[in-house]
């Protein structure tokens, strides 16, 4: 009896075979109505489907290749010779290199990329009549991501946030390391015009692009005049004070009454204290060494006197150029780096001072050598088409048409079946 209840209690009942089966027999019957809604519309969506991605198909296929032109620029400084600073200080002047670290190089792109400098490169497009290309660029300004030239560095810069370096010496050399190698890569279409295209884009690169970093290396320059400045003004005070306190010393020294000492006694000795040590020298060599130090004092403070009249006619001067970029950079004309230094020969013949006519000759000079290291390894690069993807981009826009041709064929057939059962419900409710 035991036995028997066991296995009454372990055997499934009747009504729950056959809610499982009426459950997959649902189910079955659900795929069945899916696979028939599919099989009924079959040509609506092969048409819907295969259609829309043919015409995407012949429509790349028949539209305009694009093409690019790279061109390679040598930017190693070590090839240009030996940059020195300035002659009375450390402030660096490397106008006449690229000086490609990543921050530079950072600051090219965004300069290249103003909205002042695509101003220029658009009209000077206009000039040229390629209108087409010059909306292009035009539409770029509302839209970044079309770029439509592309900077690469050789070798790349490090990321230092994917390094574990916490030293910051190290970290400091790794952020001034310098590219050897400069790629622009200039986009275009129809193959007829992008030749004239990249001219337009190469000119702009070579001939305006480096008076931004110019404009940016001057105003570093002056703030390290300023700096300068700064320090000797505050140091004036401390030299003034030290300079006065030695003469009244002197004055004191020469005041010692020396008549009356006994002819024993030699000379008069005096005490004085060197950091924390006891000295003692004769009254004549204190009085020399007084006087020594009060002609260092005044030779230091002739000498800032000097840098102070230098360095404040050098951020004169720099203020100057400075103010002729700003002006010439943010118009419409078409102001080059070989204007520039047009611009400071005339500069030069105004000049009194023959420290600053010095210097400025020197500038114009680094000028010069940045406009020679401002020139591509090959002058005539390789015109190269880009592939249109007319395979790939079909096929994905088939995927897509066919996942909205499959929804539509549904969605129609929802209604269809909506609008039947409509009908039958308003027979039966008129019978």
């Amino acid at each position: 009896m035991t036995n028997t209840g066991n296995d009454s209690a372990n055997k499934p009942l009747a009504g729950d075979d056959i809610g499982e089966e009426s459950r997959v027999y649902e189910d079955e019957i659900n795929l069945m109505d899916y696979f028939l809604v599919l099989w009924k519309h079959k040509w609506f969506i092969l048409v819907c489907s295969v259609l829309p991605a043919l015409i995407v198909g012949v429509c790349i296929y028949l539209s305009p290749r694009s093409y690019v032109v790279t061109y390679t620029y040598d930017v190693k400084d070590d090839a240009r010779g030996d940059v020195r600073g300035d002659v009375r200080g450390d402030i660096r002047d490397d106008v006449s290199s690229w000086n490609l670290n990543e921050k530079n190089f950072n600051v090219l792109q965004s300069r290249f990329y103003s909205e002042d400098n695509l101003n220029r490169i658009i009209d000077n497009l206009q000039t040229n009549k390629l209108d087409e290309y010059a909306e292009h660029v035009r539409n770029f300004k509302a839209d970044v991501s079309r770029k439509f030239v592309e900077f690469e560095v050789s070798p790349p810069f490090i990321d230092l946030s994917r390094l574990k370096v916490a030293d910051p010496d190290q970290l400091e050399k790794l952020r001034d390391m310098k590219a050897f190698l400069l790629k622009i890569t200039i986009m275009g279409k129809p193959l007829e015009d992008i030749g004239k295209i990249a001219l337009v884009i190469r000119d702009n690169f070579e001939k305006v692009a480096p008076l931004y970093m110019i404009q940016e290396q001057l105003s570093t320059d002056i703030r390290g005049y300023n700096s300068k400045l700064a320090n000797i003004e505050s140091s004036r005070f401390g030299l003034e004070l030290d300079l006065k306190n030695n003469t009244e010393i002197l004055a004191g020294l020469k005041k010692v009454d020396v008549t009356n000492l006994d002819e024993k006694g030699g000379e008069v000795v005096l005490q004085f204290d060197v950091g924390r040590q006891s000295q003692y020298l004769p009254l004549s060599y204190q009085v020399q060494a007084v006087e020594s130090k009060i002609v260092e004092v005044q030779g230091q403070i002739n000498a800032n006197t000097a840098n102070y009249t230098y360095y404040e006619a050098l951020s004169g001067l720099s203020s100057q150029m400075v103010a002729e970029l700003n002006d010439k950079l943010s118009s419409s004309e078409n102001y080059t780096i070989e204007l520039f230094k047009s611009f400071l020969a005339d500069l030069i013949g105004e000049i009194k001072e023959q420290e600053l006519k010095d210097y400025l000759a020197s500038y114009i000079k680094k000028i010069e050598n940045r406009i020679s290291v401002s020139v591509p390894v090959s002058k005539t690069p390789k015109i190269s088409s880009i592939a249109k993807g007319t395979v790939k981009k079909t096929g994905v826009a088939f995927a897509a048409f066919l996942m909205l041709s499959v929804f539509a064929a549904f969605l129609r057939e929802g209604v269809c079946r909506r609008h039947a059962e409509g009908a039958i419900r308003q027979e039966s409710y008129s019978k």
